[in-house]
């Protein structure tokens, strides 16, 4: 044989093999795991704040719920709910519109489930927005509470979302794509990539979070107390 064949041989012989464990490594090394919620920087600094607005913003069955309540938990302090669709867990006390001049007390946690749901009725809606109305501008420094209003999309929290230290997305309805505000479609937009073809359950689990220090694909697991007793997602 040709010494000019043989050497191309060779030479095909080793690229074959160079290519084949090169393959072998990038199969062997794992993919980045996917930071809890509790894990994330941006989400832990709200245990340090003296209070702080976060805005969830989701289509329906999506998972807020559950995101919500993760959130009060980390976050570590007292929680209460404005929740007029479903009642909130025994460790989280339910308020009414009317009772936000004198509670939740300082230093507590307070999450409004699914804003559209106070849209319904005129008197119900007028109460909740002027309570709101006047608890915003004291919420970080004279009543010291961190805020989570959940929203289906973020036309429906316009107020909150300017004004939010933290904006958490979950997977949006196609219902509200050509009326959701141009800047949080961008942020959807982004997040598309991670939601593509995965399924309702691996959804529900799983959120973007967007924050003054970055962005990124975070793990929502259930809170401890939905896990003792053995409540699913909501």
């Amino acid at each position: 044989m040709p010494k000019r064949v043989s050497r191309s041989l060779l030479n095909f012989g080793i690229n074959l093999f160079l290519d084949q464990v090169l393959k072998g490594q990038q199969q062997e090394q794992p993919k980045p795991a996917i930071p809890e919620l509790g894990d994330v920087s941006p989400v832990l600094a709200l245990r340090d704040k003296e209070g702080a607005v976060v805005v969830v913003i989701g289509r329906r069955g999506s998972g807020k719920t559950i995101l919500c309540q993760r959130l009060a938990e980390i976050i570590g302090r007292p929680a209460y709910a404005i929740s007029p669709e479903q009642a909130p867990p025994k460790w989280i006390t339910e308020l009414q519109p009317a009772q936000l001049d004198e509670l939740p007390p300082p230093w507590s946690t307070l999450y409004f489930d699914d804003i559209p749901s106070y849209l319904g009725s005129r008197d119900y809606y007028d109460i909740f927005a002027r309570q709101v109305e006047k608890l915003i501008p004291m919420v970080r420094h004279r009543r010291k509470l961190i805020l989570i209003f959940s929203a289906q999309m973020a036309s429906q929290a316009d107020k909150y979302v300017l004004d939010a230290d933290l904006v958490v997305l979950k997977a949006p309805s196609v219902l509200y794509a050509d009326v959701e505000r141009p800047g949080v479609k961008r942020l959807q937009d982004r997040a598309m990539q991670h939601w593509k073809g995965r399924t309702d359950g691996w959804l529900q689990r799983h959120c973007y979070v967007v924050s003054h220090m970055g962005e990124g694909l975070v793990r929502v697991d259930l809170p401890k107390a939905q896990v003792e007793q053995g409540t699913g997602l909501g």
